[in-house]
């Protein structure tokens, strides 16, 4: 469970219950979904999309490890 807080004091408790990962031109991308359980938008679906960049080379795992990636997230509360 999560908490999403709005500016005007308002907030959705979310909970993510599915997950689908793949790369797609050494860009890992994790589409997740679940629903809105409390509070504003109770009910509603919600998807979130995060699109990470590795820093290194994939094959640097294999020795010192990854040390960070850039990332993207967008999360839609859905009507």
């Amino acid at each position: 469970m999560e908490t999403v807080r709005y500016a005007d004091g308002g907030r959705s408790v979310i909970a993510i219950d599915t997950a689908t990962t793949a790369r797609v031109a050494g860009v890992l991308v994790v589409l997740q979904s679940g629903r809105v359980t409390e509070g504003r938008g109770a009910g509603h679906h919600v998807r979130r999309t995060v699109a990470a960049l590795p820093q290194q080379l994939l094959t640097d795992c294999l020795t010192s490890g990854l040390q960070g990636s850039e990332s993207s997230v967008q999360l839609e509360i859905l009507p």
